[in-house]
């Protein structure tokens, strides 16, 4: 038995030349089973799409899109000519089998035109890139649509251009347009999406140390006719000749033989991306990219151990296009659409509504008691339950693993208002609500070691995605088709259109939070207090307070406060479920009230006018005052040692112009702090508008 690894292609070509020869033999018997296998799973899987419910069709559409992998992996082991002995009937069953998904045979044959590299070498990279499932579509427009095709090429090409002029018109007049997209459409994309993960499975194969094979659920391998092990064996064995009916004989064979075997799950599959690569043009393989060795040293826009997310930081000189995370994208904005067609679509039924408005609340919990409260802030501690059930709503959200959002909302409180805040108002609120997901990016700059430290946490984040679309969508869905029939309503508003609301009230806490409101206990930051934000955000809308006392475990700290996150952490603390319940001291509280408060009376002091500053005023003795009174008619008084010129006001005071004339050039503080009268604010403030200089001394 062979123990060390075989990285290289030549013994890697040495390998699989050592396997049986009946692994080599072609049987036209097994070839026809096969073809008649994948041509029966077509239209089984038609046949699904016609029978289901509407509610149903994404399993029809699966199906049979699944299954039309496994018509090109006939139509590709014919191009090969490694499926019937005869190369004639290999072309014409390759070539029909080819046609429905609109590819030219000659393509996939094993000699290929250098026309073609340029094609390929572009749809490698999209392969081996963070939009890996865009590589099978871009690859078929650039088969049917680069328009220099070689000589070879111009017969199949002639052929799917005349299936694609009378096919469409004669699928569109016979079932309408909803019947193309029904029935042809949807599976193709389906398809594509398969065939797009077989191309990333070539890239991440093409640059392991060791023979790397992928294992797909066993009803995909069985309705795409094996290909996830073909990818790997063709571009191990350079098309040596293993048929592809034997496939998975020739991997069986190679797993007992060789240990230095590697297999991935299929969850590596969609969630690895491969290393940086190059352009290498294989000697016969069609799907398969090789390490750029000469690049080590490049700085990589992709770093696992820097960026665990898969976040990509793009040069901003990149295309509009590239910078945009499309994933993110097209869902949020997608979702909208979708659940806005559902609520015009759908009739009214209480119950459904009813269920929308708790999964809402449910999600909204999910982030504000679990995501926030207890995994980012650590504000409280939970038994093994809670922080179970929470993760799991949290989940339900949409929202990325606890990793990825606590990462961001971490470094959001270290770098607030910053260039290295996430989500920085300052830069629009449109950015701060929701822009900021729209465009590739680094994680935050935050420590998560804590939580990767967690094992229900890694696990979360491994399997995020299904889990999301299952508790966020179909939970929902099945409640309310199970419960009362509303299949279609769980599905639109309980499933997607909650949590579009749900997201939209979840940013607010980015956006609005950060907007609208008072600073109650600093100004120093954007975060404000708001009642109403509050009514949005599930009880986050006391953000000031938040950013200000960050691990307190509540958010509005008063009895009237709007906070279901502090009441349902308390609450949970009565059973000893939640413990170590983290507060301030009040007096904190107190203290950043009257700081503010004081600082709230400065600055509507400053927007009024007191009177000439008093050590902006001239100085005049009292020898001075009584020469101005006399020599020039001066109408002065002298009160608590400030000089005030009566010229203006002598005739408007209330006790009459006489009192005022009794005291010009004389102090008349004893009569105006009681003597005569003890004058209020009001006057001492009107008084300060007519200073004109101090009293000096000497």
């Amino acid at each position: 038995m062979i123990s060390s690894p075989i990285p290289s292609c030549t013994e890697a070509i040495e390998m699989i030349s050592k396997l049986p020869k009946e692994v080599f033999e072609k049987s036209t018997r097994t070839a026809t089973k096969k073809l008649l296998a994948s041509i029966g799973l077509v239209t089984i899987g038609t046949y699904l799409v016609y029978a289901l419910p509407w509610y149903l069709l994404p399993i029809g559409w699966i199906f049979m899109g699944t299954a039309c992998c496994g018509l090109f992996s006939v139509g590709y082991a014919c191009g090969n000519d490694l499926f019937f002995k005869n190369k004639f009937v290999n072309y014409v069953v390759g070539t029909i089998c080819m046609l429905p998904l609109m590819y030219p045979l000659a393509y996939w044959k094993k000699r290929i035109e250098k026309k073609a590299t340029a094609g390929r070498d572009f749809v490698r990279e999209i392969a081996s890139g963070n939009f890996w499932f865009l590589s099978s579509l871009l690859q078929w427009l650039s088969l049917n649509f680069s328009f220099n095709f070689s000589k070879s090429m111009m017969v199949s090409v002639s052929f799917l251009y005349v299936f694609i002029a009378l096919f469409f018109p004669i699928m569109t007049y016979s079932m309408g347009v909803w019947g193309l997209f029904k029935y042809y459409l949807m599976p193709l994309f389906v398809y594509h999406f398969w065939m797009s993960t077989f191309l990333k499975a070539s890239s991440l194969s093409s640059v392991a140390s060791t023979p790397t094979f992928f294992a797909l659920p066993r009803w995909v391998q069985y309705l795409t006719q094996d290909f996830n092990i073909g990818v790997t064996l063709t571009h191990m064995s350079q098309n040596l000749g293993v048929p592809s009916y034997k496939w998975k004989d020739a991997y069986n064979l190679l797993k007992k033989e060789y240990e230095n075997i590697t297999e991935l799950s299929f969850a590596s599959l969609l969630t690895n991306l491969p290393p940086v690569v190059q352009h290498v043009e294989p000697k016969n393989s069609t799907l398969s990219v090789e390490l750029d060795e000469k690049k080590q040293n490049t700085a990589s826009l992709f770093d696992p151990a820097t960026h665990p997310f898969g976040l990509l930081k793009v040069d901003p000189s990149k295309p509009f296009y590239e910078r945009i995370n499309w994933n993110v994208a097209i869902f949020l904005c997608g979702t909208p659409v979708l659940a806005l067609y559902g609520m015009l679509t759908t009739p009214f039924v209480t119950k459904t509504y009813i269920t929308a408005f708790l999964a809402y609340y449910i999600a909204g919990m999910g982030i504000t008691a679990g995501y926030h409260r207890l995994f980012s802030h650590r504000s409280y501690k939970a038994s093994l339950p809670v922080r179970i059930v929470l993760m799991l709503m949290g989940t339900s959200t949409f929202e990325g693993s606890v990793f990825e959002w606590c990462q961001d909302h971490r470094a959001h409180h270290r770098f607030t208002d910053t260039d290295k805040d996430p989500y920085n108002v300052k830069k629009g609120l449109f950015y701060s609500h929701m822009g900021w997901m729209l465009f590739k990016r680094i994680p935050g700059d935050a420590d998560i070691s804590d939580l990767q430290a967690d094992p229900l946490l890694r696990f979360q984040h491994k399997y995020f995605i299904p889990m999301a679309f299952s508790l966020g969508w179909f939970v929902p869905m099945f409640i309310c088709g199970l419960g009362w029939g509303d299949w279609r309503g769980g599905f639109f508003i309980a499933g997607v259109a909650s949590k579009v609301l749900m997201m939209q009230c979840t940013f607010c806490i980015n956006s609005l939070a950060h907007y609208l409101g008072e600073a109650t206990y600093t100004d120093q930051r954007s975060p404000r207090d708001s009642f109403i934000t509050s009514l949005v955000t599930f009880g986050e809308g006391y953000h000031n307070f938040h950013h200000e006392f960050p691990y307190d475990y509540r958010n509005g700290i008063h009895m009237s406060a709007y906070d279901p996150g502090k009441w349902l952490i308390s609450f949970l603390s009565w059973f000893g479920f939640a413990y170590e319940l983290k507060r301030f001291p009040s007096e904190l509280f107190a203290k950043g009230k009257i700081q503010m408060q004081e600082k709230n009376i400065k600055k509507l002091r400053d927007q009024l006018y007191w009177g000439k500053p008093l050590d902006q005023l001239p100085k005049f003795t009292r020898l001075q005052v009584k020469e101005k009174c006399q020599k020039e008619k001066k109408q002065l008084l002298i009160i608590e040692d400030v000089i005030y010129d009566m010229s203006e006001f002598a005739s408007k005071h209330p006790g009459g112009k006489q009192l005022i004339d009794d005291y010009i050039g004389k102090d008349a503080t004893k009569a105006f702090n009681g003597t005569v009268y003890n004058h209020s604010f009001a006057a001492r403030n009107y008084l300060d508008l007519y200073r004109v200089a101090l009293l000096s001394q000497e």
